[in-house]
């Protein structure tokens, strides 16, 4: 009997706060800020402190900061006292300097590769500004339910208790919630909550292989079918395929808001940009992006379920280069806004693991021009239209030796066997 391995994954739950108390939430995240930047100053000046542990560490810190029993009864001023700042509490003091600890030594750790090994490191320098999101622990916030959450917020004067009512995806019960966080936008406000969830088998792709009679390949055609699903058996025969669509509905609401975007670029001309002011195409480029990610999450949710069903533990995708990055509206000199394959796999590999399911990769080399019952050379074509080996868009494709089919499904047989190649030997394509 296979003998599975216990593990956890941490999960990042964005919440939506509800506007409230702005201004406070603004306040505690500057007063973070500059504690940060006061403690990290300390620690540059005490680095030979950096190989003790965190918890030794933040002690020490709190000495030179804050003193203890015996110099406050003796009135005694600690090294660095925090007299610039109003009264801290214990846990909020204690977050920031876990944060400046981190980042303190990651710059030492920096400097030291970059001291080795100058050719290939480039000097590191101190930070300048700090953007760290205000870390709650225990004792910063309670009464943590299903609909809401109580933070201690400074006002400007005084620390208050404030409620907070969220909305966005339901917390799982049978897990543990560790330490939210809080970021803060120009109108409203998240609850980051990073969630720990039992995993319960995450053994690795080659000990899954020696016992595994199927695996789950899948191609992203670009086209309204934004995922195609094929098992295989050990032998590489198809079994059940399945395709996701939404391709098409998501072109035409990208459409719609470049539309906007141009309707609102062409109104202003050439007026120039006052200090502060949001660019209208920024806007709209991110509202195209979080469209992108929306149905992103969709495929990959509906992959990893197709999976559940089919009792499948390995999930197979190409290798594709890193996701694009849009920078300066060179968004729209890539093919239709970004194909979002990448996004598809990037969310998958992770919502996979959550349920025990593993993600493989094979190099895309090859997987969608060749036959994948014989290996030759395919021509692509639509329903109604000639096949023509330069017509790379067809949804259909025929090979030399009459095979034929959907040639999104083909490409997902190309990618399964490939990987079978590598785990079961099977012929080469």
């Amino acid at each position: 009997m296979e003998q599975k391995k216990m593990g956890s994954v941490t999960t990042t739950y964005k919440l939506h706060l509800y506007r409230k108390h702005l201004n406070w939430l603004r306040l505690t995240q500057e007063l973070y800020h500059s504690v940060f930047a006061f403690y990290y100053e300390v620690l540059l000046n005490h680095q030979e402190l950096l190989e003790r542990s965190n918890y030794s560490l933040m002690r020490e810190l709190e000495i030179l900061t804050v003193g203890t029993k015996e110099m406050k009864k003796a009135e005694q001023k600690p090294e660095y006292p925090l007299e610039t700042f109003p009264k801290l509490p214990l846990y909020f003091r204690r977050a920031v300097i876990n944060g400046a600890i981190s980042l303190v030594r990651s710059y030492q750790k920096n400097l030291e590769n970059w001291e080795q090994n100058p050719e290939v490191f480039s000097c590191p320098s101190t930070a300048r500004q700090f953007h760290a999101a205000p870390v709650y622990y225990k004792g910063m916030y309670k009464d943590f339910t299903e609909s809401s959450i109580c933070l201690k917020l400074y006002t400007g004067e005084i620390w208050k208790w404030v409620k907070y009512r969220y909305t966005g995806r339901e917390l799982p019960k049978n897990a543990e919630w560790l330490s939210p966080s809080i970021k803060i936008g120009k109108k409203e406000a998240w609850l980051h909550v990073p969630v720990v969830e039992t995993v319960g088998d995450i053994r690795t792709i080659a000990e899954r292989m020696e016992t595994e009679e199927k695996i789950l390949a899948v191609s992203f055609p670009g086209n309204d079918v934004m995922a195609v699903c094929c098992v295989l058996d050990k032998d590489g025969k198809k079994r059940k395929s399945c395709f996701l669509r939404g391709g098409k509905e998501l072109k035409a609401k990208r459409k719609q808001l470049v539309r906007k975007m141009e309707k609102v670029r062409k109104s202003r001309g050439k007026k120039e940009r006052s200090e502060g002011e949001v660019v209208p195409e920024r806007v709209y480029l991110e509202k195209i992006e979080r469209l992108n990610e929306m149905y992103a999450h969709r495929i990959s949710r509906k992959i990893v379920s197709f999976a559940q069903e089919e009792d499948i533990k390995v999930i197979v995708v190409p290798h594709y280069e890193e996701e694009i990055a849009f920078q300066k509206m060179r968004y729209f000199k890539v093919s239709e806004y970004d194909w979002i394959g990448r996004k598809i796999i990037r969310f998958l590999k992770y919502k996979a693991f959550q349920k025990g399911i593993v993600v493989g990769s094979v190099g895309a080399y090859h997987i969608a021009d060749r036959c994948s019952e014989c290996g030759s050379e395919i021509k692509k074509y639509n329903e109604g239209h000639r096949a023509n080996k330069r017509y790379y868009g067809g949804k259909l494709y025929v090979c030399e030796k009459g095979h034929r089919g959907n040639s999104g499904e083909n490409t997902a047989r190309n990618i399964g066997k490939r990987f079978l190649e590598r785990y079961q030997g099977i012929d080469e394509l």
